[in-house]
């Protein structure tokens, strides 16, 4: 069992629900959710992520950073901001030093909050 099916299993017990109740309500087989528990499906589609995000009550970013995929609401941004998915894109093609790229976005942080708090 994959640590996402593990969360997937507890949070479904911790509702109470039935394998048959929470495919009901994300809208997919019994069988579908059963293998999502069991890590045998590793590739949801981001529907079915963010249905069971709401279903289970887990933070959506958390459950598709889980999947291995970027979370809707940021490609919303990125998608919103073409500026900050090219730099982004940028520092992922300069192969900065994981401790240079730290360094890096903790300014873009930093600038970022003195921005918005005026």
């Amino acid at each position: 069992m994959s640590d996402v099916g593990k969360l997937l299993r507890s949070k479904r017990l911790e509702k109470k629900y039935t394998l048959e109740i929470t495919a009901k309500l994300v809208g997919v087989s019994i069988n579908y959710i059963a293998k999502l528990e069991k890590g045998e499906t590793q590739n949801p589609s981001d529907e079915i992520i963010a249905k069971l995000a709401i279903v289970l009550g887990i933070d959506e970013n958390d459950l598709f950073t889980s999947y291995g995929k970027i979370p809707m609401s940021t490609r919303r941004v990125l998608m919103d901001n073409p500026q900050l998915l090219k730099l982004i894109s940028q520092v992922g093609n300069k192969k900065l030093s994981t401790e240079k790229t730290g360094i890096f976005f903790g300014l873009v942080m930093e600038e970022y909050k003195k921005l918005t708090e005026e």
